[in-house]
């Protein structure tokens, strides 16, 4: 049984009529998953954000952004997350930008570790070119009502 504590950026766009979310590759788990990080004992969860957006984007906090002091969703829940393995457990704090300039928006769209995915290609848990999205993403998805939330 394992534990995973910390917080996600949303940062979602429209294209083709569709939402799409920004999704970061992770290295270790090999898939696609929200942008953010593990929590750390001393941190809240929007501190752990903002340190995960400093070191892996190498963005400015209050220069090229500022989140929302207060979480979009605060999740706690248990989840089998592999057919092989015990349950997981997670509280979750998922975050949105209440300000972003154009400066770091365009580091995040130009980085190639990030991709925006779609409700389909979430659900399906696969890239439409076949890279993985994380199971976790999905019951984000659902457990934040992402799919009728309007930008």
């Amino acid at each position: 049984m394992s534990n995973f504590v910390g917080s996600f950026i949303l940062f979602q766009n429209a294209f083709d009529q569709k939402l799409h979310w920004l999704a970061h590759w992770n290295y270790e788990r090999q898939e696609f998953m929200l942008p953010g990080g593990s929590k750390r004992p001393f941190e809240t969860f929007q501190h752990c954000l903002i340190s995960e957006l400093e070191k892996s984007f190498e963005l400015v906090p209050f220069d090229d952004f500022i989140l929302f002091q207060e979480p979009l969703a605060h999740l706690a829940f248990s989840e089998k997350m592999r057919s092989s393995q015990e349950s997981e457990h997670f509280i979750i704090e998922l975050f949105e930008f209440q300000s972003l300039n154009e400066h770091a928006q365009k580091v995040l769209e130009c980085d190639l570790r990030n991709r925006w995915v779609n409700e389909q290609e979430i659900e399906e848990g696969s890239t439409a070119d076949g890279f993985p999205i994380s199971s976790l993403f999905r019951s984000l998805f659902h457990k934040a009502n992402l799919a009728n939330r309007l930008s």
